[in-house]
């Protein structure tokens, strides 16, 4: 039976793992996740955990703007392992993670995804979320 649960520092070793599969090997360290694990405030990290291991994470990050008078959040991530999937995790943990959100006074939730990541799509329509007209547009800036 698979539990959701909060992230904690000492699961970094396995969501660095997760993160490999999902994002590409090296993406990021042990150490580096420990440390927002740790740290980050921003961000909401919850797990599936089978008993065994970790199987899969959702993380979300909570947003306020002067210009709106609602509090939102952008779900960031959602990954299970693929022999883990179409078991409801990725569902279960979405709603884990909305609730907790919606207890911290989250009222609006972002979600974004592939274009062609048709089975997330359907996931998150079937959850209540909506297509938007709007378009994301990306940046990299190089640090000095």
């Amino acid at each position: 039976m698979t539990s959701i649960r909060m992230a904690q520092h000492y699961d970094a070793a396995e969501l660095n793992k997760l993160n490999d599969l999902f994002n590409g090997e090296g993406c990021n360290s042990v150490e580096a996740i420990t440390e927002s694990l740790k740290s980050n405030t921003q961000e909401i990290v919850c797990v599936a955990d089978d008993g065994e291991c970790l199987v899969g994470f959702c993380c979300g990050q909570i947003g306020k703007s002067m210009c709106y008078p609602i509090v939102y959040a952008e779900i960031t991530e959602l990954f299970v392992m693929q022999e883990y999937r179409r078991q409801g995790i990725g569902r279960q943990l979405m709603e884990f993670m909305a609730n907790y959100l919606t207890q911290q006074g989250v009222s609006h939730f972002h979600v974004l995804t592939f274009k062609n990541n048709t089975v997330a799509q359907a996931l998150y329509r079937s959850l209540g979320f909506a297509d938007t007209s709007e378009i994301l547009l990306d940046k990299n800036v190089p640090l000095y």
